[in-house]
């Protein structure tokens, strides 16, 4: 039986560069050996349960199959084998992952459910261009298990962006940030990379970014050591880093950690960004070094934040008027 334990006690592996994934099978007649095995990381998840009876709603998106009543509250349920485009229906699947996500409940269909496995996240890669286009792009990582297995995990933020709306879908009103130094920020997804840039565009900064932890790693110890050779800190061209918690092959604490360690970072705030949203995700954030840390992605909250964040980290933007406080 797979027992989940509360959120706040599975953060023990935050920031060992390791995480678990819940396993489980999609209904897909073209995996004729059952090779595919897909991941949702156990932080997400908060059970598992026989589908319920659920209300249709018209109008909605074709993967949105209804609303399940689960305990007095209406969750929204997806089909990711539909999501996919998978030939032939949802056959017999009636297994539903109950997931929590940057504080909004949901279900996934899913076919059968596996166990828990725990990966180191530098033995997981980005899928091929054919792989992810045969899933929707629906992936945000892959790994080879032992047993010869293909694990694809699912890039849940893309899934429910899709499905059921987004935030930023809604007309924004940022205030702008009067600097014209960079913001470097790091996320596996892309939609939440065109979220951020996106927020960023209407607070007027510049910014670059990277895919996973350990390219966003080279890239700014790439610009740490040409500030070096040009004579000059690095706090003089980069404003602030923000990076998300799970990237495959270096996770936003190993991040954080790293740049927090190299004193020519000294003065570059660094702001996480996270779907896992608990209490304890983000007392270890902050333990090691973030200046802040939230839960994903909320673009007022994010621009207040950010902004305070640098005015608070550069002396000479203590002058300029930032937004109430939520």
């Amino acid at each position: 039986m797979i027992d989940f334990k509360s959120i706040d006690d599975r953060a023990s592996l935050a920031g060992t560069n390791r995480l678990e994934l819940l396993l489980f099978k999609l209904a897909n007649p073209r995996d004729v050996d059952g090779k595919a095995l897909y991941g949702i990381n156990v932080f997400k998840v908060r059970e598992l349960m026989v589908m319920p009876q659920l209300t249709r709603l018209p109008g909605g998106h074709r993967c949105m199959i209804g609303m399940a009543n689960i305990r007095g509250r209406a969750v929204p349920v997806i089909d990711l084998a539909r999501y996919c485009g998978f030939p032939g229906g949802r056959g017999s699947s009636d297994i539903l992952v109950i997931t929590e996500f940057n504080t909004t409940t949901q279900g996934f269909l899913v076919d059968s459910v596996e166990n828990i496995l725990q990966l180191a996240w530098n033995d997981i890669r980005e899928p091929p261009e054919m792989i992810s286009h045969n899933h929707n792009n629906m992936l945000t990582a892959m790994s080879s298990l032992e047993d010869g297995r293909m694990l694809l995990i699912v890039d849940v933020e893309k899934v429910i962006s899709e499905v059921l709306g987004s935030p930023l879908d809604a007309d924004l009103d940022l205030e702008a940030v009067d600097d014209s130094r960079l913001v470097f920020f790091a996320d596996d997804s892309g939609v939440a990379r065109a979220q951020v840039a996106k927020i960023l565009d209407h607070m007027q900064l510049k910014y670059n970014s990277a895919d996973n932890g350990e390219d966003a790693w080279h890239a700014l110890q790439d610009m740490a050591d040409e500030a070096e050779r040009a004579g000059r800190p690095l706090s003089e061209t980069l404003l602030a880093v923000v990076t998300d918690v799970e990237m495959p092959r270096m996770d936003g604490y190993v991040l954080t950690g790293k740049l927090k360690a190299d004193r020519r970072f000294d003065g570059i705030p660094v702001m996480m960004h996270s779907s896992l949203s608990s209490t304890e995700n983000e007392r270890l954030g902050l333990h090691v070094g973030a200046d802040g840390y939230m839960s994903k992605l909320q673009p007022e909250e994010f621009s207040r934040k950010l902004a305070a964040i640098i005015a608070r980290s550069h002396p000479e933007q203590a002058d300029r008027e930032l937004p109430p406080a939520a």
